[in-house]
């Protein structure tokens, strides 16, 4: 079939475009690259962005609207929480030499903190925690926004905005020399948890509770072990303190490719990260790993925890969790696993996994139209009477319920929508592998689980068929890696799939992730392809589209590049 031309503009969401959409397509592999930069030329273009990146849409109009009424100076910017730990947050990381440029960090007085109230309903009155800083200072505080993903959601600025004639600004000045501990600053409201949240807890419950591998263990969940967060790094970060308050002389260990904002939070804890990147079969990880903990335990010491993506983003390595298991039990330390490639629908950690860190925006929502994350902690694992009281009492709701009302909607076709995710992209990887066994095809390799020597991995985990799911298979994501720079870009620039960060949408989105996420820093960059996230590799989240579109779409591309390899042959 003819291949089906994209004709979203530039900086546009997926369709249907709305508002709260997370979405944006742009097009082109130097334009992903421009995007890492912070290019203000194309940042001017987007109508909507993924929010984790940076305030947008209806939060830079409420942003815009807060620093009017506010009287701060035209040279300042702000972000805005519901948390008032933000500005202790803001605090450290603004000043933090060790991984802050010099030109970054901001002077403790130059950096200011202002509470607000607005009654966003009858009942609700929400305060508003913002941090506002020298835009020359910008990028050494708004990783405080990226990194921990507790940032406002457009839904709750929308809330906001429509209220603003009400707004209370809270006799509260302080800087980032002040002592803003919670004792000294306005007492927060958080957000009220809605019959949205518990039944959003229940679906989790519901959904983890599928075809178990260990009915036991399964079968002792229940909503109260369920915690939401607004984003999946929120999750990650609000568990990264409890664990580290819990067990703070350790480093945290972190298995294989990890997520961008995740490796930095890692890297930046109170005692570092002990990475150990190369998890394929033929590695020695486990060897490497006993020995390191052997160590620690002859100086009387013990990682934090452990953290691993099953399988890896964006090289889908499925790490050996049962081998994992017995490590954890005999050195003592806790296994968290972000299972949100692999999903519910799929694969069953919670036998091996003492904490599962989810983002829900993804797959379980699978619409790009909205944000959450959750942390499930079984009751079974030895960890639970320490953390669970913990993570009980220090938690305060930051998810807004329209967000959680959304998502629990959505959720309610993600069966389907897996089985037809898993399909898509089984066939995909399926027709380029076979590609790259053609000595003629730029394409070199395909990481999707059942085509690299750690399927067995996977599929000791995978959970069993059931009527309602017959299939379960290696979820929507894969990576494509071609023989140069130049026949990647060939191929990605006539790929003719939106093109653009995020995963788990019901269209296919494509993004070269390794070049232009981790491009900008050289030493990461070079440190990544020793482990296989090679700059050449293309990400792809396989959408709801057809087979036989996706099929035809994607080798169109490839036969382009495959033309570039002959020219460039046959000049050499």
């Amino acid at each position: 079939m003819p291949v089906k031309v994209i004709t979203t503009e530039l900086g546009h969401s997926l369709p249907p475009e709305q508002p709260h959409n997370i979405t944006f397509h742009i097009p082109g592999w130097e334009t992903a690259k421009a995007l890492r930069r912070g290019d203000p030329n194309l940042l001017s273009k987007l109508s909507s962005i993924y929010p984790r990146f940076g305030p947008w849409c209806e939060v830079r109009q409420l942003s815009t609207a807060l620093h009017k009424a506010l009287s701060l100076p035209e040279t300042y910017g702000l972000i805005i929480f519901v948390h008032p730990d933000s500005f202790t947050t803001a605090q450290r990381y603004s000043s933090d030499g060790k991984w802050r440029k010099p030109e970054h960090l901001v002077p403790p007085s130059d950096l200011w903190f202002r509470v607000v109230e607005i009654p966003i309903s009858s009942e609700d009155k929400v305060r508003l925690y913002i941090t506002a800083f020298p835009q020359k200072h910008a990028p050494g505080v708004v990783g405080t926004w990226q990194n921990y993903g507790c940032g406002i959601s457009s839904r709750l600025a929308a809330a906001c905005l429509a209220h603003l004639d009400s707004l209370t600004i809270l006799p509260f000045t302080a800087t980032g020399a002040d002592d803003v501990s919670l004792p000294n600053i306005p007492e927060p409201t958080y957000l009220p948890l809605t019959e949205a949240h518990t039944g959003l807890k229940s679906r989790i419950v519901e959904l983890a509770q599928r075809s178990p591998l260990d009915k036991e263990t399964a079968n002792l969940l229940s909503p109260e072990n369920v915690f939401l967060y607004p984003t999946g790094m929120a999750a990650v970060w609000r568990l990264h303190n409890a664990l580290i308050t819990l067990r703070p002389e350790g480093e945290i260990v972190v298995l294989g490719s990890v997520f961008h904002n995740s490796y930095h939070l890692f890297e930046e804890s109170p005692n570092g990260m002990k990475h150990f990147g190369s998890c394929d079969a033929k590695s020695n990880l486990f060897d490497e790993l006993e020995k390191y903990l052997e160590g620690e335990k002859q100086k009387g010491g013990r990682p934090a925890y452990c953290f691993a993506e099953f399988p890896s983003n964006p090289i889908l390595v499925s790490v050996d969790l049962v081998r994992l298991r017995k490590l954890a039990d005999k050195y003592d330390f806790p296994i968290i696993i972000d299972d949100t490639i692999g999903s519910f629908a799929n694969i069953d950690v919670l036998p091996v996994a003492d904490v599962i860190v989810t983002s829900i925006t993804k797959s379980l929502s699978g619409y790009a139209n909205c944000m959450g994350g959750s942390l499930l902690l079984p009751p079974s694992t030895p960890l639970s009477p320490s953390l669970s009281p913990l993570l009980t009492t220090t938690f305060r709701n930051e998810y807004f319920h329209p967000d959680a009302s959304l998502l629990l909607s959505n959720s309610q076709s993600y069966l389907a929508r897996s089985a037809t995710l898993n399909s898509n992209a089984l066939s995909l990887a399926t027709y380029l592998n076979s590609e790259a066994q053609d000595p003629s095809s730029p394409v070199k390799a395909v990481f999707y689980p059942p085509f690299l020597d750690t399927k067995p991995n996977y599929d000791a985990v995978m959970r069993a068929p059931t009527p309602e799911f017959p299939n379960p298979g290696y979820g929507c994501l894969l990576a494509v890696d071609f023989e140069s720079l130049d026949l990647a870009k060939t191929f990605y620039d006539n790929l003719s799939v939106y093109q653009g960060p995020h995963l788990g949408a019901h269209l296919t989105l494509a993004f070269p992730f390794n070049d232009a996420i981790w491009g900008v820093e050289p030493e990461a960059a070079e440190y990544l392809k020793t482990f296989g996230a090679n700059p050449e590799q293309v990400r792809v989240s396989v959408g709801l589209e057809s087979e036989e579109e996706l099929i035809d779409t994607f080798k169109y591309a490839v036969e382009k590049a495959k033309g570039k390899k002959k020219r460039l042959t046959s000049q050499n």
